[in-house]
């Protein structure tokens, strides 16, 4: 009897175990590149005036992998910031470029015009961008996967115009880059174990 129950237990493990590996194919991870945003932000000697962070969750489920989440903060004292959203885009991992939308709410429509985020000194702002699917993934599922395996960047071109309060103006493109992995089963595990 003893024989029995210790078999069944087995393969409800192996069965259970086996549908975590599979649905690790179905789990990433999107990691924003820190080091190559700083070089930007050297090279544009942006670094006192910008401070961009990236929001991203832990990891994501394909499907659900939607929005480009990231804060950004006018740390100058009197110069003010602007984004215009129209004329950044999100180029994907063989080149092409699509219009990047600003995400207001769930039920937003895809704007023909969008209204540029303005940043005054000491202001910041949360924000998600999209592409015009809007709620649908950003990358269809075997893309995104064979980006995984090298792993293959993509990028968020963003453009904003510095003013300053002598009137002078300067703009950037800043290529906020994103890298897709991998969730490893040791990570997941760790997530798994965490206090919710």
């Amino acid at each position: 009897m003893n024989l029995l129950v210790l078999t069944v237990y087995s393969i409800i493990v192996a069965l259970a175990f086996s549908k975590a590996v599979e649905s690790l194919e179905e789990q990433i991870v999107i990691e924003g590149d820190s080091d190559h945003l700083n070089e930007q932000l050297e090279k544009y000697e942006l670094k006192e005036l910008l401070e961009i962070k990236f929001k991203l969750e832990d990891c994501y489920e394909i499907k659900e992998f939607k929005h480009l989440p990231f804060s950004i903060k006018n740390k100058s004292a009197d110069s003010s910031i602007d984004i215009d959203w129209d004329r950044s885009s999100i180029r994907d991992f063989g080149g092409g470029g699509r219009r990047a939308i600003r995400v207001l709410n769930d039920d937003q429509e895809v704007p023909q015009k969008q209204v540029v985020t303005i940043l005054v000194a000491g202001e910041s702002t949360n924000v998600k961008v999209s592409d015009e699917k809007l709620n649908d993934p950003l990358f269809g599922d075997k893309n995104l996967k064979k980006a995984t395996e090298k792993p293959d960047p993509f990028h968020l071109g963003l453009y904003i115009k510095v003013s300053q309060p002598d009137g002078k103006t300067n703009t950037y493109v800043l290529s906020l880059r994103f890298i897709p992995k991998k969730l490893l089963w040791t990570k997941a595990l760790s997530l798994a174990l965490e206090p919710k």
